[in-house]
């Protein structure tokens, strides 16, 4: 009975040690990585660097280890850390003469952590690489940053309102171009991105000709190719309502209807009228104008936020005020009544703004009214009315001024009517 234990253990013993050699002697899953990470890394720390006016000449990437792999959508972001070694064309030293080797030098560029390389695997292509801060890492997380990194990648509809028309191509916002050229002769520009957008596409493609600027941003190599701005100059393209440059401002009302905001100074690029519909989107077109006509054209997204906005009674600036004849408080008359306690209202500003409303207004119906400026000596009054024929809508704004009597013996101040305008707004 000893020897039967015996030669069970032994068995045992052999199954457990031949097991053991078993998972030894797998072989483990090498994983092929992108031919370009050298480039890429490069220009990577030629960009943390830029502040150093440092160029890199070679660097080196070696002892790459799986952090961690995230499925998304047909494929899975993984994520490396790795060994490098920077060779910069000239050697950096510190304070005390002292060479800075490569950590040091990325440290010196703004890099407080470690870089991490992150790239999109699906099947044999790989796309979408870049380096990060580990501490981005960190404080998303594996698939916290990813998912946040990618927020905007989703189908961004179609709208033909949204388009500009080239002779008979048509190019419309946040079309896939999948590589190909969006109008006849354009000249194409890629470059990494640096802006905001760099959360979103690793390139961007610039295409340019015929007066006509296109920005698209690249995902996953040519799986995706986004516009999202178009830009024209060219007095032939026209948006799909049928402006163009060199429309006039009245040509643009009436294509754009109630559908108008505008700015004096937009993004610093001068008069500005912004298409912001209510159609659920930050999208929206900028019409710059000089002179009363049309100079270019943006078509793009506010992304987060529309940058236009439509204000409660707002007329456009570049409606002209209409002087209002109040030459009747001017006389010695009016100073005579006032001297007697008639008049009363028009120490007050607001009963004068009822005055010119019941007055000039009184084919309308005024859904609402308020205080746009409340200046020294001046008030600017909005008023918002319903035509009872058509009901279109009319805004207007009523500015008051308060002036002394000259005829008056005591020099009473009373608040008049200086001048209007007014603007028909479509339903």
């Amino acid at each position: 009975m000893r020897e039967f234990i015996i030669l069970v253990i032994s068995i045992i013993l052999i199954i457990v040690a031949f097991l053991s050699l078993i998972v030894v002697r797998k072989p483990t899953e090498k994983k092929s990585m992108p031919e370009e990470l050298e480039d890429v890394f490069q220009q990577y720390c030629e960009l943390l660097l830029t502040t150093l006016k440092l160029k890199v000449r070679e660097v080196e990437l070696t002892r790459f280890k799986l952090l961690s792999e995230v499925p998304f959508e047909d494929g899975q972001f993984e994520y490396y850390s790795f060994d490098y070694t920077i060779y910069p064309e000239k050697a950096v030293v510190d304070s005390n003469g002292i060479v800075l080797n490569s950590s040091e030098l990325l440290s010196r560029g703004g890099l407080k952590g470690k870089p991490i390389l992150l790239f999109f695997r699906q099947g044999e292509e790989m796309s979408e690489i870049s380096f990060l801060d580990d501490r981005d890492i960190a404080q998303k997380g594996y698939k916290g940053y990813v998912n946040y990194r990618y927020a905007n990648l989703k189908v961004w509809p179609v709208d033909d309102e949204y388009s500009l028309k080239v002779d008979d191509h048509i190019i419309r916002l946040w079309e896939n171009l999948k590589g190909e050229a969006p109008f006849p002769y354009a000249v194409q520009t890629r470059e990494r991105t640096q802006d905001f957008l760099s959360y979103t596409a690793q390139f961007t493609d610039t295409w340019e000709g015929q007066d006509i600027k296109v920005n698209s941003w690249i995902q996953f190599e040519k799986k995706k190719e986004l516009i999202y701005w178009i830009k024209s100059f060219n007095p032939v393209a026209e948006t799909y309502r049928g402006i163009r440059v060199g429309s006039t401002i009245d040509e643009l009302k009436e294509k754009y209807r109630g559908e108008l905001a505008y700015e004096e100074d937009f993004k610093g690029a001068g008069p500005c009228y912004g298409f912001i519909p209510q159609d659920d989107t930050n999208r929206y077109i900028a019409f710059f104008v000089a002179d009363e006509k049309i100079t270019e054209i943006w078509i793009t997204d506010g992304f987060d936020e529309r940058p236009f906005k439509k204000s409660t009674g707002y007329v456009d600036n570049d409606v002209k005020w209409q002087e209002y004849d109040y030459s009747d408080k001017l006389t010695e008359r009016y100073a005579r009544e006032i001297y007697v306690g008639q008049h009363k209202s028009d120490f007050d500003a607001d009963k004068v703004l009822n005055s010119f409303v019941a007055k000039e207004l009184h084919m309308v119906t005024v859904l609402e009214h308020g205080l746009l400026q409340d200046l020294p000596g001046r008030r600017v009054y909005y008023v918002v009315c319903e035509k009872r024929e058509g009901h279109e809508k009319l805004h207007v704004e009523v500015m008051l001024k308060r002036i002394k009597l000259q005829n008056s013996v005591t020099g009473e101040e009373i608040w008049v009517t200086e001048r209007y305008r007014s603007q028909i707004i479509s339903n």
